[in-house]
């Protein structure tokens, strides 16, 4: 009799073709790891795509999404040594083949053959799943699974930060407040940044980024002066670094003007409308400005746990919903529609939480 385990399985992009079922469970190889996956975070953007008929950039399906997961070592293969069943654990979600040009200089995340769970192998979105035994880490006791679960973000932000290039004293604005946003702005905060800002619209999670030291400034969509002037006002040279973690072209086009000559726009999130960003090129030869982006990342999920278990990122505060497997729709839905809704958290494996 073949052995399954639930899990949601989208046949191809759009939720008409996908479900809550029982699919096999995973095949433990020599060198891999069985996780039971206690905490699943939504990714809003991915989840979406999967779910709005689009599909992802790197999907494959049939796939089980869900790439930010946590939980226990459930079953280990024979090669594998530093973990055992009952280990409290994430993972890793990407996947490189090792021996191209770019992985052999370091440099993971552009591998030809860039693989992820939850994208193109099946993730976390089922009672287990399956992880090569490289990419997974433990967990301390005093982080809680949801908080674990953000790994993945935050080490895709830690990514962002590196390429931004803080000095001291430098001043920092966010455009956005979602989860990307606020985990950006606690990074920023503990960096060489003297002020970090967040500009959006209103809504709880200005007062959220407040609460960690992170100046809130309420946009008007409808009148952008507002919020360009409170800025300037304690900033009249303008910003050293403008991250957009908005994806709104029109955002960017303006959020550009703000910057100190010399600054830089860190491109985060991903702009989806397939608009082009429109840029006044005399303006960046004038000023030097720098206009560049950041894409996922690569090994930087130890430096995430260590970001999560001492505080610097609060990851549980970050979580504002959490639901069973059976309601990943209600949960989806929710995080879509709720301007408050920041993180929601799924919990295959709901009734031994």
């Amino acid at each position: 009799m073949i052995k399954t385990m639930k899990a949601l399985m989208y046949d191809q992009p759009g939720r008409e073709h996908s479900s809550i079922r029982q699919i096999p469970y995973p095949k433990c190889g020599d060198d891999e790891i069985i996780i039971k996956v206690m905490s699943c975070s939504i990714c809003k953007g991915a989840e979406h795509d999967h779910d709005n008929g689009k599909g992802t950039d790197l999907a494959k399906y049939p796939v089980v999404p869900g790439h930010e997961f946590s939980g226990y070592v459930h079953e280990v293969g024979k090669n594998v040594t530093l973990f055992k069943p009952g280990d409290r654990v994430t993972a890793d979600n990407t996947e490189y083949c090792g021996d191209c040009y770019y992985c052999r200089r370091e440099e993971s995340n552009y591998c030809p053959t860039f693989g992820s769970l939850g994208h193109n192998i099946n993730g976390g979105f089922a009672e287990f799943v399956k992880v090569k035994k490289e990419k997974v880490f433990h967990i301390p006791d005093n982080l809680s699974f949801n908080a674990a679960a953000l790994s993945e973000p935050v080490a895709c932000c830690i990514h962002a930060v590196d390429h931004a290039n803080v000095r001291y004293g430098d001043t920092v604005a966010i455009f956005g407040a979602g989860s990307m946003a606020q985990i950006l702005g606690q990074l920023f905060v503990a960096s060489n940044a003297s002020r970090v800002y967040m500009i959006a619209g209103k809504s709880n999670k200005l007062k959220l980024a407040e609460k960690y030291g992170i100046i809130p400034i309420e946009m008007d969509r409808s009148d952008y002066s507002i919020h360009e002037t409170e800025l300037l006002k304690e900033n009249p040279l303008g910003i050293d670094l403008i991250v957009d973690a908005t994806g709104s072209t029109k955002i960017i086009s303006e959020a550009i003007k703000l910057l100190k000559k010399g600054g830089t726009l860190l491109q985060y999130a991903i702009v989806h409308s397939g608009e082009k960003v429109v840029m006044d090129p005399v303006l960046m030869f004038n000023n030097e400005l720098t206009y560049t982006a950041s894409f996922c990342q690569s090994h930087n999920f130890g430096r995430a746990v260590d970001a999560l278990a001492s505080g610097i990122v609060d990851g549980d505060s970050l979580v504002t919903g959490e639901f069973a497997l059976e309601d990943f729709y209600k949960g989806l839905d929710e995080n879509v529609e709720d301007r408050n809704s920041i993180k929601v958290i799924i919990h295959p494996n709901y009734e031994n939480q």
